[in-house]
């Protein structure tokens, strides 16, 4: 276990865009800036079992691990770039096209309370908007208007995505507080094309060669391309503003002992 008396955060992204507004975002932090601690970054790529092997990582030489990055809106009320601090992570195994009010529900991971509470009230102080409530973690997309609705009236979940699981159950096996900052990018009215999984590797890159034949057969889908990069920028925005806050505050020495306190994240 990383010893350093100031904090180190483990911060997990899958997409490398994602990353990259991390590591701006961190270098314009530690710029003059008299904090003590340290923020690692490691970009996963898509799914669970990337993010778990980042995390495991992590989990070694931090005092606190974050799921951090964009999500696919599940409730209507939810618009692009709405910010999202889950204080639940809720996980489904089955296909999410599945599911039925006679299923089981989902089994759900706590991020850790006294830390969720401490970034809602410094939110409330900067006039941030943001949503609390739980996240739901899938193994597959969730792509359509229609099962996002029907998954948000089953399980009450904000939105969804496909890696915070893994990072949350890493945190409690290590014994060190979790939590998750995520904003929105297709909102739940939005049906997502099912290409544009298969744009995208598992590192997240772009298939450039994929895109462009799809763009010579499909020329009518580039007003889909353009719409998405631009949801896509407004949620990056929207993450960069919040992260600037986050990050700074837990950086500090003060801040450290709060951010390691008893409360750890676990499965409820």
């Amino acid at each position: 276990m990383h010893t350093d008396p100031y904090p180190t955060i483990g911060v997990v992204a899958a997409l490398p865009a994602e990353a990259e507004l991390l590591t701006r975002a961190t270098d314009k932090m530690m710029q003059g800036s008299s904090t003590r601690g340290k923020i690692i970054i490691r970009k996963s790529g898509i799914g669970m079992q990337s993010a778990r092997r980042q995390a495991e990582y992590l989990a070694g030489i931090s005092e606190l691990l974050v799921s951090f990055g964009i999500s696919g809106g599940l409730n209507p009320l939810l618009k692009t770039g709405d910010l999202i601090l889950a204080d639940l992570v809720m996980a489904w195994d089955n296909d999410m096209h599945e599911l039925s009010a006679t299923q089981v529900m989902p089994a759900t991971f706590r991020t850790d309370e006294r830390i969720t509470n401490h970034i809602a009230e410094k939110f409330q102080e900067n006039i941030i908007h943001f949503y609390r409530g739980p996240i739901l973690c899938s193994s597959t997309p969730i792509s359509t208007a229609t099962s996002k609705l029907s998954v948000h009236r089953l399980t009450g979940a904000l939105a969804a995505d496909m890696e915070s699981r893994a990072i949350c159950e890493v945190a409690a096996e290590a014994g060190i507080p979790f939590f998750c900052l995520r904003a929105v990018c297709d909102p739940a009215n939005q049906t997502v094309a099912d290409i544009f999984p298969a744009m995208v590797d598992k590192q997240g890159n772009p298939r450039i060669g994929h895109i462009l034949a799809h763009l010579v057969r499909h020329p009518w889908f580039l007003r889909d391309m353009i719409r998405m990069a631009s949801q896509f920028r407004q949620a990056l925005f929207a993450l960069e503003t919040a992260w600037l806050l986050v990050g700074e505050h837990f950086l500090s020495s003060a801040n450290a002992r709060h951010a390691t306190s008893p409360v750890r994240a676990g499965k409820r």
